[in-house]
């Protein structure tokens, strides 16, 4: 049973009107009627007043609505999208930043560090960012990965302890992408 016909069906079983059951949550019978025929959804302050009203918890009241449930998480995306953007701009302006004070090299270490991070905070932006595709975000992903592993070699390290670090960087990639697969 959806959402709609959960309203409806306890506002029915207390014996309430669309009236009465608007004046208890201080919205108008036009609200009620909306969200009893599914063409609008209440807030979250609205959906636990009616928990509490229908004596449900709020798994209850929701469980099966998928439209509600999508409407939910995208609403509960607002900061994350705004803190995903910031990561991806602060990335960008490390990368220039990094740029302007080093040489533009592969193999010149300090820029490669500033470019590094750049990758991985604007990667981590893009992987916040709830609608973005999946393969905008195991691409970046896998773009950070190779400037990390240029950066590592940029580093003259020994070769058995470069091996080991690209083995561990590629095993925690794969694993990576993997998560991102699963998850959205």
């Amino acid at each position: 049973m959806e959402l709609p016909e959960r309203i409806k069906e306890g506002r029915k079983k207390l014996n309430l009107s669309q009236d009465a059951l608007a004046n208890e949550l201080h919205v108008s019978r036009q609200a009620i009627s909306k969200w009893e025929t599914g063409q609008s959804y209440p807030d979250l302050e609205k959906l636990i007043q009616l928990s509490d009203i229908f004596s449900l918890t709020l798994d209850e009241l929701l469980r099966g609505d998928k439209r509600l449930e999508k409407k939910l998480i995208n609403d509960g995306g607002g900061q994350t999208r705004i803190w995903g953007y910031l990561l991806i701009a602060v990335g960008i302006l490390t990368g220039f930043w990094g740029g302007s004070e080093f040489p533009l090299s592969f193999m010149n270490p300090d820029f490669m560090s500033f470019l590094t991070g750049a990758m991985i905070l604007i990667w981590l932006g893009i992987l916040i960012i709830k609608d973005l595709p999946k393969r905008l975000k195991t691409g970046f992903l896998y773009l950070a990965a190779l400037v990390t592993a240029i950066y590592m070699i940029s580093l003259k390290m020994d070769l058995w302890v470069l091996l080991i670090g690209i083995v561990v960087e590629v095993g925690f990639v794969w694993w990576l992408a993997g998560l991102i697969r699963k998850r959205n």
